[in-house]
């Protein structure tokens, strides 16, 4: 079965969930992890395919991050749905 990955910092936070991803896991970017959007060389576009990356909505929208696809922004509901749905969930701090 899959896992969740969140993620709230940038940087190191980010490298070490990219290289534990497997295909068919999902990661969700929240708090500041989000400024990941922002950079053309993000760590986020080095995750295997079939691997979605969510957007907590109000954290990106509170520091001013545009989210576009292949991103898609998640409210609090659909962040439940997502830890629901997984085997498991993994934080990266």
């Amino acid at each position: 079965m899959s896992t969740l990955h969140t993620v709230n910092k940038p940087g190191q936070a980010v490298e070490l969930c990219v290289r534990a991803v497997a295909s068919g896991d999902s990661v969700l970017l929240i708090e500041d992890a989000v400024y990941e959007l922002m950079s053309p060389a993000s760590r986020v576009n080095a995750l295997p395919d079939g691997c979605p990356v969510y957007v907590m909505d109000i954290d990106a929208r509170a520091r001013g991050v545009a989210v576009s696809a292949p991103f898609e922004a998640v409210n609090y509901d659909r962040f439940v749905s997502l830890c629901v749905d997984s085997a498991k969930v993994l934080s990266w701090f």
